[in-house]
């Protein structure tokens, strides 16, 4: 029963470990379906195996408590390597095709290089917890050690990482926040009580402010605008048109006349507008 603690510490059910997630997550649809207000997320999802009866409800209770870390671990590795995945970049390609129907163009996943960058994050964390997996069996394969006190005792801190870290993803991921506005969470996650919590937070926070500082190197140094997903506060004129239809003509008819009137490009920076609202947390300090 030790492997099997171990793996399902690490996101792999067995005999012993079962995932009752399907079932779960069917009910909590049709229950979102008559309520209509309901996210679907049902929480940790790891349960012992009902047959288990030479245990206590006590150790029952604390070997569940400590495999929902390997729930958290399962879902915070699976939103890492989906977004860190680049395979969309050729499956956009070909759903771009002419000869691509409908139904494939809906589902194209947007990428985000914010989400990604968090994302690397999100597995310097899930690496760390991984250490202490194994320093975990090596001291229970060294030494005749009470199993279920040294493992508790080398994964408690990973009781107050992983779930706020799972909420966090979920929120990402059912709102599809990017960009400006996933740093602004990140920022507003950081204002908490447990500072080893904060202190991943911040790692997170760090890695998409390097997205936005590489963005604004880029276009304060080189006039480069690398954000190909309009994630950056600086977008293309053009952006800002698809999203006020009305006065799309308007804006293409006076940026004509400027172009006319001025062939040496001193103004072409009326081709781009600044959009602070995403970065307003930023901006503020």
């Amino acid at each position: 029963m030790l492997h099997e603690l171990l793996l399902a510490l690490l996101g792999f059910t067995g005999d012993f470990v079962l995932d009752v997630s399907l079932p779960r997550r069917r009910a909590a649809s049709q229950d979102a379906g008559e309520d209509g207000n309901g996210d679907g997320e049902v929480g940790p999802s790891f349960r012992l195996a009902p047959d288990l009866t030479f245990l206590q409800p006590s150790e029952r209770t604390a070997i569940e408590r400590l495999i929902s870390l390997g729930f958290y671990y399962r879902e915070l590795n699976r939103f890492a390597t989906e977004s860190r995945d680049l395979s969309w970049i050729q499956s956009s390609i070909d759903v771009s095709s002419p000869h691509s129907d409908n139904t494939q163009k809906g589902k194209v996943r947007k990428g985000s290089v914010y989400r990604r960058a968090i994302a690397n994050g999100i597995t310097e964390i899930l690496s760390v917890y991984r250490s202490a997996v194994l320093q975990v069996e090596q001291n229970l394969l060294s030494d005749p050690l009470p199993i279920l006190a040294t493992v508790t005792h080398g994964l408690n801190k990973f009781e107050v990482l992983l779930p706020p870290l799972y909420e966090l993803v979920m929120e990402i991921q059912h709102k599809d926040i990017k960009g400006g506005q996933l740093l602004n969470l990140l920022h507003k996650r950081c204002h908490c009580g447990v500072p080893e919590l904060q202190s991943c937070i911040q790692r997170l926070l760090w890695h998409g402010h390097q997205v936005m500082f590489n963005q604004l190197t880029s276009w304060m140094v080189y006039g480069i605008l690398q954000d190909q997903y309009s994630e950056f506060f600086i977008r293309r004129q053009d952006d800002r048109d698809v999203e006020n239809e009305s006065s799309q003509r308007d804006v293409s008819d006076k940026l004509k006349q400027k172009l006319a009137k001025d062939t040496s490009l001193a103004s072409w920076h009326t081709g781009f507008h600044v959009s602070l609202s995403p970065f307003s947390s930023l901006a503020k300090q």
